[in-house]
């Protein structure tokens, strides 16, 4: 089932290529400093730019960008936690919070890659037409889904749908979340029509976007959104095309060996063997001075503490707590910690010769949450008793080692709804899903209070002050360089 895809190859052969004949193209600056540059001209050029996209991709899903942010905000995490994860979980990040303007940053360079692109590609040379579409599908996906968490993170946005100049972006006004949001949804569209349903040479195009990630994406920001019927027949078209199928058993989804496998319908793409390529996310998950036969090589210091209130949530018999967390480890001395709970869920696979170097591949969309996602649509449709919104729950209850639930148990739409949610926590935990279902389920203050008022979170010490909360503050800096215009101002609450 192992099979790394092209991707990573070309980068890793092409780096010095693009780092002395096309820097201004791939390596572009944050929109506080847009760069044009110079564009690529033949396929074999766009096929390097299209790898600059997954390589900021890559990027954004480094430890300390998308997993502070999004699993360091949730209650899957605790006070304890440090660095900005910790920040994230107290709930004391502002303007000046270093991850949530790094997560700026990245999602803007990756918008001016796909804007390199876009905006050149019609007039280039190709010997193929199809990856003229191909890779104008990718360069829409990746713009798209940088919308989409851009709106999510920080409200509305300004929006830049070609290559300007510094001037030009900074008489840009923001854009409101709704706005940024239709921008997403009509690059999603867009890619979805020229991407293909399988690349034509499977085996070295492992990892690129397809149709099917693009209608995955679209249908989860549907779902933030509340608009059911438009995300349904996007899962469904991926439901019905047979491409995908759920993992036999759960731990598949996180080891190497499946990578690239039915399960996933994209992943963030490694590769190990010391070449700058690798996953560190699994080594700093856990504990910098673990002895640990997993972790032979001890952990990482800014590893993210997992909750009781995760750990002791899940039912008597599900596989996917003690796959997903450890509770309590050996340190270094022999000395016994049978208290600390920390995640290892990416770490059951190959073990490798340098520890910050795995080649598991990160989930973005799984066919699991595909589903999931489906049977949530079923049930805000409408409620069945015992439908097929029960039939997709009980298959991933089942796969948990769980028993069905009926509707003797579940005998309404909420009720239906709550379990949804608590399936999608358990399933999806250490994914960097929580903090995106918590702030869509409309509760944010009541779970995240609830949660801080734990004991394990100080009882006191920190609470959610508002719903403004549920974004991020903008980053100072860009506020500094916007001061004497009008078009970008601070989210309420922050100022």
């Amino acid at each position: 089932m192992k099979n790394k895809n092209i991707l990573i190859g070309i980068l890793l052969s092409s780096c010095l290529t693009i780092a002395s004949s096309c820097s201004n193209d791939l390596d572009l600056s944050p929109i506080s400093s847009y760069n044009a540059g110079s564009f690529y001209k033949t396929q074999a050029d766009f096929k390097l730019a299209v790898v600059g996209m997954y390589d900021k991709f890559q990027d954004l899903h480094y430890y300390s960008y998308l997993p502070f942010c999004m699993e360091g905000r949730s209650d899957n995490v605790t006070t304890d936690t440090g660095y900005d994860a910790g920040t994230f979980s107290k709930f004391i990040d502002d303007a000046t919070t270093g991850t949530t303007a790094a997560l700026w940053e990245n999602c803007y360079q990756l918008v001016d890659r796909a804007n390199a692109i876009l905006d050149k590609i019609d007039a280039a040379t190709f010997t193929t037409e199809d990856y003229r579409k191909y890779y104008k599908g990718e360069a829409y996906f990746m713009r798209g889904w940088a919308y989409f968490q851009l709106g999510f993170l920080y409200g509305g946005v300004p929006l830049i749908d070609k290559q300007m100049s510094v001037a030009e972006i900074k008489t840009l006004v923001r854009s409101t979340q709704d706005e940024t949001f239709a921008q997403a949804a009509k690059d999603l569209t867009q890619a979805t029509t020229l991407l293909p349903a399988v690349w034509p040479s499977p085996a070295t195009e492992l990892g690129k976007a397809t149709k099917y990630a693009a209608e995955g994406i679209q249908a989860r920001m549907y779902l933030f959104q509340k608009k059911y019927s438009a995300a349904k027949p996007l899962l469904a078209d991926i439901i019905s095309s047979g491409k995908y199928t759920m993992a036999t058993n759960y731990g598949d989804c996180f080891v190497d060996a499946y990578d690239n496998s039915p399960e996933h319908i994209l992943q963030v793409q490694y590769k190990s063997g010391n070449v700058d390529e690798g996953n560190i996310l699994p080594v700093v998950s856990v504990p910098e001075g673990i002895v640990s036969p997993m972790f032979p090589q001890g952990g990482g210091s800014p590893f993210m503490y997992v909750s009781s209130d995760l750990y002791d949530s899940y039912e008597t018999g599900d596989i996917r707590r003690d796959w997903t967390i450890q509770k309590g480890y050996t340190q270094k001395g022999n000395v016994l910690d049978v208290v600390t709970k920390f995640f290892i869920k990416f770490g059951h696979g190959t073990i490798p010769a340098t520890k910050d170097d795995y080649e598991v591949n990160l989930p973005v969309l799984r066919y699991t949450d595909v589903k999931l996602m489906y049977a949530e649509v079923l049930n805000e449709e409408a409620y069945s008793a015992n439908g097929d919104a029960f039939t997709i729950l009980n298959d991933v209850r089942k796969r948990a080692g769980l028993t069905a639930l009926t509707a003797t148990q579940l005998p309404n739409q909420a009720a239906f709804r709550t379990a949804i949610f608590k399936e999608r926590r358990f399933e999806f935990a250490g994914e960097y899903l929580r903090w995106f279902d918590i702030v869509r389920s409309g509760n944010a203050m009541t779970i995240m209070n609830a949660f801080l008022s734990r004991t394990e979170n100080g009882t006191t010490l920190y609470k959610m002050k508002g719903d403004y909360q549920t974004i991020f503050a903008i980053p100072q800096y860009e506020l500094d360089i916007n001061k004497d215009t009008k078009v970008m101002w601070q989210n309420p609450g922050y100022n």
